[in-house]
């Protein structure tokens, strides 16, 4: 996933900086870097953006599930 796609993919689904850091435990740092581009998107949490988009999951039903998962999906810088 590009950056120009993350930045896409976060408005589309109404994600806020905080949203990000909460749903994939990372901190803004991270987030800024993805949507800028100046590092990676992992490709897990491509995936569950891509998933949440296409099938219309809401970021409250995303972090429910979530919630429930002690692994996190991406790793800070």
């Amino acid at each position: 996933m590009k950056a120009l796609e993350y930045r896409a993919a976060l408005a589309v689904l109404g994600l806020t900086t905080a949203g990000v850091e909460n749903l994939f435990g990372v901190d803004q740092i991270t987030s800024r870097r993805w949507a800028t581009g100046e590092q990676d998107v992992p490709r897990a949490v491509a995936l569950c953006l891509l998933l949440m988009a296409s099938h219309n999951l809401s970021v409250a039903q995303a972090q429910i599930l979530a919630d429930s998962v002690d692994v996190p999906l991406a790793k800070s810088a």
